[in-house]
């Protein structure tokens, strides 16, 4: 087996649970971030549902959906 070194010498590489531990908080953080970013909704539906859809989104929704249509239409 090599032997590894680090980049910092005064440092001291991570044992395989260290590395696991900071790997399963580096995902947790990623989540939470992923929760905090405005909602993405795929559709796989005809387009009537869609439309008889917005009659039940609040003005708050609507509002947020009509911003995205001219983001995409802007493209």
């Amino acid at each position: 087996m090599n032997t590894k070194t680090v980049h910092e010498p005064e440092a001291t590489l991570m044992s395989a649970e260290e590395a696991w531990d900071d790997a399963q908080h580096l995902a947790e953080l990623l989540q939470q971030n992923a929760a905090q970013t405005e909602p993405v909704i795929h559709l796989d539906i005809p387009f009537s549902y869609f439309v008889s859809v917005l009659d039940t989104l609040n003005r708050n929704e609507l509002i947020i959906l009509h911003k995205q249509i001219e983001e995409r239409l802007a493209v």
